[in-house]
């Protein structure tokens, strides 16, 4: 959810972060963090020949915190470290407006980008993109710009004056991107390993039928071209490792969670589809579905896979077989995550997100200023950050940022001891986060198609 050297090309597990015994990819928000922190050799301000004061990000803090494009969070953590570095994702020949209020005991500031590159053997260094002025509309600074680069990648910020980082309040940060790509796609339903019936009785064909049909009538404001459904054992080069017969569990079959070997070799064919993978289960309780915030890509591509499992892990940790509802939902869910929309209602694992460890030695992730998605049509629930039900997914693999899962409460009998969660204003939509099966009609909102239409015209497609 990149551009002159892709984003990819860093990632080579310098560090481990979950999977107790796992070398993982950790998505960009987490791992060029890391990088950046211990990595980049160079001077925080420099001068260019024509006279122009470099101001790098400040590399002597950890530069963790991330704006994607038409995000209406408060993001008020971004806000507060934009000056000194924060990373924007960015798409080829999108454009690009980022703004935030005026402080008038202040200069305006310029702001400088940044794109990361490869020096030697784990060493990463920054080269300028552009300076850019703002332009005052109302009471607001703005900054306009289009990505130039061949693919997906961040820019990296820094906000000052001559070479001086910018000292004045910045409230109220927006990053919007718009682009001319159509809002159609498509979708891969890759079934991974031995998959048998749901709980009421589909089998694959029945469940990829079923699967179109609710994509359609759920993302009312796209066109859903066609599904594809794909075996990964008949994979050309990589079906040996896929083998039909065995039972698939993401978080310990492979070192690879999201399976980028097989989301990275989509063929041509397929080059305008999203990737949902569908296997028996995914280690740690209660977990139905795994997707990565803004993955940002359709076609091939490590970011482009929604995880799904036909099987969950209960809070026992005894496997349960799922229906065909909770299974299509949860994947309509988790695109939404990877098409850019939040929780509704931001779950205790969603504020608390830690980098490279716990709440003791880790590097907070999480920006509690986004306790909700900051969408005016998708009411906000406080009894979900009260109830227990939300204090589980404590596994490792489900810790790293950068990463949202959708937890399972399908019984109804639950509902004398969970009664606070029922009366959520927004269980009825899509992205809530958990499953209940009393909950009937979800529905995305009209802001929530409006993001899933913006994300779509900005990814090349």
């Amino acid at each position: 959810m990149w551009c002159l050297l892709s984003i990819h090309a860093f990632e080579e597990c310098l560090f481990r972060v979950f999977m107790k015994n796992f070398c993982k990819k950790v998505w960009i928000l987490g791992f060029l963090a890391l990088l950046l922190s211990f990595f980049i050799t160079a001077c925080t301000t420099s001068v260019e020949a024509d006279g122009e004061i470099i101001l790098k990000p400040d590399t002597s803090r950890y530069i963790v915190h991330k704006l994607y494009p038409n995000d209406l969070a408060r993001n008020d953590s971004a806000a507060a470290n934009i000056a000194h570095g924060i990373m924007l994702a960015v798409h080829p020949g999108a454009s690009y407006k980022l703004s935030f209020d005026i402080d008038s005991t202040v200069p305006a500031p310029e702001l400088q980008l940044f794109r990361p590159y490869s020096i030697d053997a784990g060493l990463f260094g920054l080269s300028k993109v552009r300076t850019l002025t703002p332009t005052v509309v109302g009471k607001r600074y703005v900054y306009s710009f289009i990505c130039e680069e061949n693919e997906m990648t961040v820019w990296y910020t820094s906000l000052g004056n001559n070479g001086k980082y910018y000292e004045g309040e910045v409230k109220n940060i927006s990053f919007t991107g718009t682009g001319t790509y159509k809002d159609h796609f498509a979708l891969n339903l890759i079934v991974v390993g031995a998959v048998g019936k749901t709980k009421d009785g589909m089998d694959i064909e029945e469940l990829s039928h079923y699967m179109l049909e609710a994509f359609r009538e759920k993302y009312y404001g796209v066109t859903i071209d066609t599904l594809y459904v794909l075996y990964a054992h008949e994979h050309p080069t990589l079906g040996r490792k896929y083998t039909a017969d065995y039972p698939w569990e993401a978080g310990t079959s492979s070192e690879d969670i999201f399976l980028g070997d097989l989301a990275s070799s989509i063929d041509e064919k397929h080059s305008n589809t999203l990737n949902v993978f569908f296997m028996h289960s995914i280690a740690g309780n209660n977990v139905m579905g795994l997707s990565r915030l803004f993955a940002g890509e359709l076609g091939a591509g490590e970011e482009n896979a929604v995880v799904i499992g036909e099987y969950v892990h209960n809070q026992d940790g005894e496997l349960e077989l799922q229906s065909s509802y909770n299974i299509v939902m949860t994947m309509i869910h988790e695109t939404g995550h990877s098409f850019g929309l939040r929780h509704t209602s931001a779950t205790k694992l969603d504020m608390k997100q830690y980098l490279g460890g716990d709440e003791k030695t880790g590097v907070l992730v999480g920006d509690w200023s986004n306790i909700d998605d900051g969408l005016t049509d998708t009411p906000f629930c406080e009894e979900i950050l009260r109830s227990n039900l939300y204090k589980q997914a404590e596994e490792p693999a489900f810790e790293a940022s950068g990463f949202v899962y959708r937890a399972i409460h399908e019984s109804c009998s639950d509902r004398k001891r969970y009664s606070s969660i029922y009366i959520c204003p927004d269980l009825s939509n899509i992205m809530f986060p958990v499953t209940v099966e009393c909950a009937q009609d979800l529905s995305f909102s009209e802001q929530q198609m409006e993001i899933i239409r913006s994300t779509l015209s900005i990814i090349p497609h």
